[in-house]
């Protein structure tokens, strides 16, 4: 009798192409769309928001599946998008879309049932709400799902609490309705501005890359600076701020322009971990350089009224002071170090750039002219960008985005919305949950009674919440929380609006270079091969200056353009002075090393200066030309003694 070998188990097919292509064809179709409501008719504000978060949806079960012990083993070498397509997955798509054809088609009846919701509301608005949940777990991680788990308890249980922080208490079918499809829950104004005008610009972004635009940014930073000591460091700073204009992304400014200038600067002489602080830090200035901002520069307008170019004005002068402190840290570096030039032969030639890529500024130009001189809504000027990047992307043959090209930018422009967009909802369940219970009048009540009536004790206490949510949250969201919880108690203290919102955007985005959880930093530690807490923490030393800059335009509004021409010449020069002369105090250098007492002095000198009022400007330069006096007899006299 012949022996029979075992059947081999069973194995279900796989289709590892399947996921693949539902990602393209789901992220095309998103991006499309955007792009067709944004230059021609955009949808009712519902509509509009529930078709952008289900295709958001879509794309994260698609992006991040849902994976096993197994599949999260180190011998797991299958990338997420490449994976076979499962039922669980499957189900969540296909809720994804069904709940937002419900709401769709349902929207205007929803409006009227909001106090009296019907069954199929109750289904669709719980569905809708662990859905996002479970989006944002995938996404972002466990943080914000706790955070807004404990929000569902607050609004059940609130009514336990003491006085302070009670309620008068909801029902599960009023929380679920108003967190799901009111317009201060999930669909308020952070999914509204996603939803129309930071998609359109993120696709714009994606569609400059796909162009080239961005290594051009960075050829142009290279070229320019390349030459001088220190010059990968210099270049890597220009780099991020112009790569940060047209993305608005910490993380993707590190990978992107960090992959290039890093190990540049470590062959110059920079130590790796120095290398990846400066890109860190750099990065971190495209938060809060206009035109993107991270999205804040949409949603600020939202909420304090006004438009988006008054951010944008606003906004600039600060993030230029913050890469003005940096570039003043990398020189003092730089001539501490003694670092080598890069020899002209190796560096990009800016006519060679300029002549290969420089029409790919058009599309910049472009959006900065529908914005300013045509009045066009900033999602109808993100189109009109995006369009002329396509077309004048055609001149050259290096950048001319073919349909290969033409679907990958729109590609990436979808996907690319998908973090901000989950941040957005996610944050909607906590505003929304503050709204719900008038939660934010009590709370900035709260900070200013623990002031007493302190300015500058309640922006230190601001300063700390924003640095505090802004460690596990990303910058967004972080500023959505504190929009309606510490904000409102710094306006009521004096603080201009616009300062007090910028103020808290500011600190939360720093909390992703700031111990002990720094993505940024440690991106680029890893790219720079350094260690990441080390890197983390040097990070926040040679930020410490640029922490100064919310602080200014609190006090001197003038550094947000709010005042007469003269004054804002005035305390924008002084601003400038105050924080390069504090970036010479940490880095302990200026011509020679600078002794303790030295340093300590023109510390003092600085913080002298941030104070607006005439008499401290007089006494803050008094001193500092005081100090640079003796500092430069110092080092006249010591270089007499070395060369005799």
């Amino acid at each position: 009798m012949t022996e029979t070998k075992p059947s081999a188990p069973f194995k279900p097919k796989k289709f590892p192409g399947f996921r693949r292509l539902l990602i393209s064809v789901i992220a095309v179709s998103m991006a499309l769309f955007h792009l067709y409501t944004a230059g021609g008719r955009m949808l009712p504000g519902v509509q509009q928001r529930t078709v952008h978060l289900s295709f958001v949806l879509a794309l994260v079960y698609l992006i991040y599946p849902l994976k096993t012990k197994s599949d999260e083993s180190k011998e797991d070498k299958v990338s997420d998008e490449e994976r076979p397509f499962s039922i669980v997955d499957g189900i969540f798509l296909i809720l994804s879309f069904s709940i937002g054809l419900y709401v769709f088609l349902e929207y205007e009846a929803l409006s009227f049932r909001m106090g009296e919701p019907n069954i199929p509301d109750n289904i669709c608005g719980t569905v809708a709400i662990l859905l996002i949940l479970e989006a944002t777990r995938r996404v972002l991680g466990w943080s914000v799902v706790i955070i807004c788990g404990v929000c569902f308890l607050y609004l059940i249980f609130g009514t336990h609490l003491p006085l302070s922080f009670s309620h008068t208490g909801f029902s599960l079918e009023q929380i679920v309705n108003f967190i799901s499809f009111s317009t201060d829950g999930v669909l308020g104004p952070a999914l509204a501005v996603s939803s129309t005008v930071i998609a359109v610009f993120i696709i714009f972004g994606a569609f400059l890359q796909v162009s080239g635009a961005g290594q051009m940014f960075i050829d142009i930073g290279m070229s320019l600076f390349g030459k001088f000591r220190g010059g990968p460091a210099k270049a890597s700073v220009l780099a991020d701020t112009l790569f940060g204009m047209i993305t608005g992304s910490q993380v993707a400014n590190v990978a992107a322009v960090g992959t290039f200038t890093i190990p540049l600067m470590k062959k110059v002489g920079y130590k790796g971990e120095i290398a990846a602080v400066i890109e860190a830090v750099g990065a971190t200035g495209a938060m809060i350089m206009p035109p993107v901002m991270g999205a804040a520069a949409f949603i600020i307008p939202e909420i304090i009224g006004g438009t988006y170019l008054d951010v944008c004005k606003a906004a600039i002068i600060p993030a230029l002071l913050w890469y003005a402190t940096l570039y003043m840290i990398v020189e003092l570096q730089a001539a501490k170090m003694g670092l080598k030039k890069i020899p002209k032969e190796e560096l990009p030639r800016i006519r060679d750039v300029l002549k290969d890529k420089g029409h790919m500024v058009l599309p910049i130009a472009v959006l900065i002219f529908s914005l300013v001189f045509m009045g066009a809504t900033a999602s109808r000027a993100a189109f009109w960008g995006t369009l002329f990047c396509f077309l004048i992307s055609q001149i050259k043959g290096d950048t001319r985005m073919g349909l290969k090209k033409l679907l990958a930018g729109l590609e990436a422009g979808a996907k690319g919305t998908v973090l901000v967009a989950i941040c957005c909802a996610s944050a909607g369940i906590i505003t929304g949950t503050v709204g719900m219970a008038a939660l934010g009048e009590r709370f900035s009540d709260i900070l200013i009674t623990i002031a007493g009536g302190n300015l500058l004790f309640l922006l230190v206490l601001t300063m700390l919440a924003s640095l505090v949510l802004g460690l596990p949250l990303p910058p967004v969201t972080c500023y959505l929380i504190l929009a309606v919880l510490a904000a409102p108690a710094m306006i009521k203290a004096g603080v201009h609006p616009m300062a007090a919102h910028l103020f808290v955007f500011f600190f939360g985005t720093l909390g992703n270079i700031s111990p002990p959880v720094a993505p940024t930093s440690f991106t680029a530690a890893g790219i720079a091969k350094s260690d990441p807490i080390r890197t983390t923490n040097l990070a926040f030393i040679y930020s410490l200056p640029g922490w100064l800059v919310p602080f200014l335009f609190v006090y001197s509004p003038e550094v947000i353009l709010k005042g007469s021409t003269g004054m804002i010449i005035l305390r924008v020069f002084t601003s400038f002075i105050a924080i390069c002369t504090m970036a010479t105090a940490f880095q302990g250098y200026l011509l020679h090393a600078l002794s303790w007492p030295m340093r300590l002095s023109i510390l003092v000198a600085g913080l002298i200066l941030i104070y607006p009022h005439w008499m401290t400007d007089v006494i803050g330069y008094s001193f500092l030309l005081f100090l640079l006096s003796l500092h430069v007899i110092a080092h006249k006299k010591t270089y007499i003694e070395v060369n005799q």
